[in-house]
């Protein structure tokens, strides 16, 4: 039974892996979509975010990669508008809204710098 599992898992990541070239995805975002088809077959959730960070690293930070940058900043950007929404939120107390203004003075830093990096 354990085979049929393993073979019905290698012909999905065989096929997610040529629909993706036929369709012309770059190879960076194939790669995380593999990633995160491995992470869900193997039951380890993390693996997709260590993955795509160690890509980010790599190739969006050190080597100007233009697609792993943009889903960063668009990651960044949704985590900011989330943030920007908890900050509206009277419910929370001063020293909560405090915490939540310096996250969301980070992330305006991080998304400036993200831009700095993918216009260079």
């Amino acid at each position: 039974m354990a085979d049929k599992k393993f073979y019905g898992a290698a012909q999905e990541l065989r096929t997610t892996l040529t629909d993706s070239i036929n369709a012309g995805k770059p190879p960076l975002e194939i790669i995380l979509e593999l990633a995160k088809a491995v992470g869900e077959l193997s039951g380890e959730d993390s693996y997709y975010e260590t993955t795509r960070e160690q890509i980010l690293a790599v190739y969006g930070l050190a080597l100007g990669d233009k697609f792993i940058l943009d889903d960063e900043l668009a990651a960044v950007k949704t985590r900011l508008e989330k943030i920007c929404a908890a900050y509206e939120n009277p419910d929370f107390t001063e020293e909560e809204h405090i915490r939540i203004g310096y996250a969301l003075e980070n992330h305006k830093k991080e998304i400036a710098r993200l831009e700095r990096l993918k216009n260079a």
